[in-house]
C-alpha cells in the first residue's frame, strides 16, 4: 500500500512539474520570440495554460487540450481552426476571430466570439455575449447556453435530438430571428434526406415524441435564402415521407415547418443535399 501511495505522490508531482503557464504579448502565434523561445506549439497540452494580453495573429491552427484564455482587450484573429478537444476550455474576454472553431470541450465568451466559417459545437459554449458564425452554427449533442447572450448566424442552424439551446440566449439567423426556447422544442422533430435513384430526393419527417401536429409544409430552396413551398401534408402520422423527383446537380436545401394543433409554427432543422456530376453525396443535419 506504501509502495501504491509513494507512486501516485510521485506522479502528481510530476505532473505539476510539467504543466506550465504561457503568457503571450502581441505578434504572431509561432514566432519563438514572443514566447520568450518557450513556444507550446500549436497544440496546448492538457495541464498548460495559456493567456493571451495582446494582439495575436493567428498564422497557425490550434489545439486546445488544456486552457487558453483570451484576457480583456486582448485580440486572437486569423484564418485557421481554432479547436477545443473534450478536456480543453477556452476563455474569451476580448475579441477573437478565426476561420472555424470547434468545440468539444468547453467555452466561456464574454465578449466577442466569430467563426468566419462555421461553428461546431459538440461540447458546452457558455455564450454571455455575441458569438457569430459567418457560415453555419452546428450544434451536434452540445449545449449552446448563455446569459444574455445571442447566437448570430449568417446561414443556417443544424440541430442532433441530443443538442440544447439554453433559456437565456437568443439564435439569430439567416433573415429570421429565433428565440432559443423555441428552437430546443424543435429538435425531437426529424428531417433526413436520402438520395433515392439517378435524380430523386427522399425526405423523412419524424416525430418520435407523437407532437400533435396539423400539418407539415415541405420547402426547397438552391440558395439557402429563398424557399419555395414543394407541398403541405396534413395527416398526423408519426412518420411521413415525400419524394422530390427534380434534382439539380448543386447543392439543395429543404425544410420543413410544422404546425401544432394550437397554431404554433415549428421550424425543423434544414437538410441539404448535393449531387455532383456523376456521383451524389448527402449531408446529413
Amino acid at each position: 500500500m506504501k509502495t501504491f501511495y509513494a507512486i501516485l505522490t510521485a506522479t502528481l508531482i510530476t505532473n505539476f512539474v510539467d504543466a506550465k503557464t504561457y503568457t503571450l504579448g502581441s505578434g504572431k502565434w509561432t514566432d519563438a520570440k514572443v514566447w520568450n523561445n518557450d513556444y507550446p506549439g500549436t497544440t496546448i497540452k492538457a495541464d498548460d495554460i495559456v493567456v493571451i494580453t495582446g494582439q495575436v495573429t493567428m498564422n497557425t491552427g490550434i489545439v486546445v487540450e488544456g486552457r487558453l484564455t483570451v484576457d480583456k482587450g486582448a485580440f486572437m484573429v486569423g484564418m485557421k481552426d481554432l479547436v477545443i478537444s473534450k478536456s480543453g476550455t477556452f476563455v474569451n474576454n476580448g475579441n477573437t476571430v478565426m476561420k472555424r472553431i470547434v468545440n468539444e470541450g468547453t467555452i466561456n465568451n464574454n465578449l466577442l466570439m466569430e467563426a468566419m466559417n462555421d461553428v461546431d459545437n459538440k461540447g458546452t459554449i457558455q455564450n454571455n455575449n455575441n458569438m457569430v458564425a459567418g457560415n453555419n452554427f452546428e450544434n451536434f449533442g452540445g449545449n449552446a447556453k448563455g446569459t444574455g447572450g445571442a447566437y448570430y448566424v449568417n446561414n443556417n442552424v443544424f440541430t442532433s435530438p441530443a443538442a440544447k439551446f439554453g433559456q437565456e440566449v437568443k439564435v439569430f439567423y439567416g433573415n429570421e430571428i429565433q428565440n432559443s426556447e423555441h428552437v430546443a422544442k424543435t429538435t425531437s422533430l426529424f428531417l433526413n434526406a436520402t438520395i433515392k435513384g439517378t435524380n430523386g430526393v427522399e425526405l423523412n419527417i419524424a416525430n418520435p415524441e407523437n407532437l400533435s401536429i396539423a400539418s407539415y409544409s415541405i420547402e426547397k430552396s438552391t440558395d439557402g435564402s429563398n424557399y419555395t413551398l414543394l407541398q403541405t401534408v396534413t395527416n398526423g402520422k408519426n412518420t411521413v415521407n415525400y419524394t422530390d423527383t427534380k434534382l439539380g446537380n448543386n447543392l439543395t436545401y429543404y425544410r420543413v415547418k410544422a404546425t401544432s394543433i394550437t397554431g404554433q409554427e415549428i421550424l425543423l432543422p434544414v437538410a441539404t443535399v448535393k449531387a455532383p456530376a456523376n456521383e451524389y453525396s448527402m449531408l446529413n443535419q
